[in-house]
């Protein structure tokens, strides 16, 4: 109230503001108001507009005493608009008001864009169903006109004849009346005998068709792999018969072809003599034959060996008789097996085993019966049949061998080749 008196410059009594006390002069304002204002002058709003022109008239005209008591209400009101920060407080206000409309109008936007989205996408479903219903039709129509082509009769319904026949104007596969059945039955849903409309597919009766070729090239395939074995097996047996039953070269089989042919076997019966000795030992009968067979074997020096070689070289010519050639070649393998069997006996006696005394007697005498088996068939055979004996194990193979003949191999697939022939012949 005091204060109050300062302000009546020629007008009414007006109260105090602090816009007069920041617009006084400063040599006007106590010390602290002076700081106050100088710490807080970046921070304080504009002053409210006043008539400066009358403050500063009434602040030199006041007295020291009144400005005294003036100046700590002055401090604390310019201390409390330093500190008040109204206007950045409302600018945060508008802030938050302005973001709170944004997050609510943002979902609201979406939600329009979603639906306009979601209408759009119907749109094209119900354009997709248009496109797909005319696409049907036009589908329904094509096969309706190759129905009717089929369907020459008009009966509503194909038969086998009608799908022989027209099968050529649609497919360049060949269809006879056995596969116009097949292919008919595949599809005759309702085993009515003939295709109806809902029956006649063309790619399906293709896909049909083409497995129905595939199955029957199939079946023929496999009845000429079995037609070619068939064959093979004839072949095979052909070549086996031809092949035991005659001998190549000269076909003569004379009984003078015969009876020397028999003579070969005296050389392997000559060196099996030694064999028989333990033989000879239990039955006692056979030591006359025995001796006689060692006594010419001991009266001629090296006469086997002369022998030996004397069959070898007969039996290389081909212009002698084949049976004679062959029984040549087989007394001399039957003699080299002879011998063999010889020289095991020997290396049985020089071991001091406990045995082998006892296995010394079982090999000689087992070569020995052997020896005379194989000898025995093979003059009976020549002398009696007038064939070739080829049934040893082992030396009739190597005898055919000596004669540069060749037994048919048989491979895996059926097929007969010749171990001497060409490979092109073999394939």
């Amino acid at each position: 109230r005091q204060a109050a008196g300062i302000y009546q410059v020629g007008m009414a009594p007006m109260r105090p503001t602090t816009s007069a006390f920041l617009a006084a002069p400063p040599q006007l304002q106590a010390p602290s108001v002076q700081q106050a204002t100088a710490g807080s002058a970046g921070r304080t709003a504009a002053p409210l507009p006043i008539e400066r022109s009358a403050v500063v008239a009434t602040a030199h005209t006041a007295s020291p005493s009144r400005l005294a008591a003036v100046a700590p209400v002055a401090l604390l009101l310019k201390i409390g608009l330093a500190t008040r920060g109204t206007l950045p407080r409302r600018r945060r206000g508008r802030a938050a008001r302005r973001q709170a409309r944004v997050s609510v109008d943002a979902p609201m936007a979406l939600n329009e864009e979603a639906v306009a989205l979601e209408r759009q996408a119907a749109q094209l479903r119900s354009s997709i169903a248009v496109l797909e219903e005319e696409q049907y039709e036009v589908e329904r129509m094509r096969r309706l006109d190759l129905f009717n082509s089929f369907d020459i009769d008009r009966s509503g319904a194909v038969c086998v004849q009608e799908l022989q026949t027209g099968w050529p104007r649609v497919s360049n596969i060949g269809l006879d009346q056995a596969m116009a059945s097949r292919l008919l039955q595949a599809h005759d849903q309702n085993e009515s005998g003939a295709l109806e409309f809902d029956e006649f597919d063309l790619k399906r009766l293709e896909a049909t068709l083409e497995a129905i070729v595939a199955e029957r090239e199939a079946e023929e395939l496999v009845a000429r792999e079995e037609e070619l074995a068939r064959q093979a097996q004839v072949e095979r047996e052909r070549q086996g018969k031809e092949y035991y039953e005659s001998l190549p070269g000269n076909p003569d089989a004379a009984w003078s072809t015969r009876i020397v042919s028999s003579l070969a076997y005296f050389l392997p019966v000559l060196d099996a003599a030694k064999l028989g000795l333990p033989l000879g030992i239990l039955f006692p009968m056979l030591l006359p034959g025995l001796d006689t067979l060692l006594i010419v074997d001991k009266m001629i020096p090296w006469g086997s060996f002369v022998l030996f070689l004397a069959l070898q070289g007969i039996g290389n010519r081909k212009d002698l008789p084949s049976l004679m050639r062959f029984n040549f070649h087989q007394a001399v393998w039957l003699d080299i097996a002879v011998g063999l069997t010889k020289l095991a006996t020997e290396l049985i006696g020089q071991s001091d085993a406990p045995m082998a005394s006892d296995v010394w007697v079982v090999v000689c005498i087992l070569g020995f019966l052997l020896t005379l088996a194989g000898i025995a068939y093979s003059a009976g055979s020549t002398l009696l049949l007038g064939s070739a004996p080829r049934s040893i194990p082992w030396i009739s193979a190597q005898t055919e061998e000596s004669m540069g003949m060749r037994r048919p191999d048989f491979d895996v697939a059926g097929s007969t080749s010749s171990k001497g022939d060409a490979p092109e012949q073999q394939a």
